[in-house]
């Protein structure tokens, strides 16, 4: 096996080469800590290094509202128009009953008694009706009834609007009896009718 004559020589000038490639050793001594911080003369207030409280601006600062989420996605509402707080409850006026609600019961009332008192006024100026009188003027209106519903029967099937007396005829007896047949309702319907005094006197005097 074949050896250089010249290979410890270049040995040996490797072994320090790598050693050599800076101006400064291989290793570095880290400064200490007197060194990085150099001491503060005797008497002299230190520096503080904390963060200085920012000057007043004039900015309000907003406070967060309470909020409820309600949705598997994160969705979220005011708390406070969720429904979930009795807000109309801690309302200072709560349970009091408005000024306008007030006034509408007191007219409400006054009318009332305004319609009482002329009722109680108008009873004492009516009678009520008797019984015999009551049937008389029942059995008056039926005969009317009749009466009229013969005339009707004894007109032509057919008048033409030319016709002007029969047309007009025709629409009056239509009318009366439908007057007619109000009136025996009326009277059919109510046990008790009420009649004021000149009605007596006009029953007196055509009955």
């Amino acid at each position: 096996m074949y050896i250089s004559k010249y290979r410890e020589a270049i040995v040996l000038e490797n072994k320090y080469k790598n050693e050599h490639r800076t101006m400064v050793p291989r290793t570095v001594k880290a400064p200490s800590h007197r060194e990085m911080c150099p001491q503060r003369p005797e008497g002299e207030k230190p520096e503080h290094t904390f963060r200085k409280k920012p000057e007043h601006t004039g900015m309000k600062k907003v406070m967060a509202q309470p909020a409820c989420v309600d949705t598997r996605k994160g969705d979220k509402q005011l708390l406070e128009k969720s429904g979930l707080v009795p807000f109309y409850l801690q309302k200072n006026d709560y349970r009091i009953v408005p000024g306008y609600l007030r006034r509408r019961k007191a007219e409400k009332e006054k009318a009332k008694q305004d319609n009482d008192a002329w009722l109680t006024k108008q009873q004492e100026t009516v009678k009520p009706l008797a019984e015999q009188e009551k049937q008389n003027i029942l059995q008056g209106l039926k005969r009317r009834f009749n009466e009229l519903n013969f005339e009707y029967q004894s007109l032509p099937f057919t008048i033409s609007p030319s016709q002007h007396k029969k047309y007009n005829y025709k629409m009056f007896l239509e009318e009366a009896m439908s007057q007619v047949e109000k009136d025996i309702a009326l009277f059919e319907e109510h046990k008790y009718i009420y009649t004021s005094d000149a009605f007596h006197c006009f029953l007196k005097n055509n009955l």
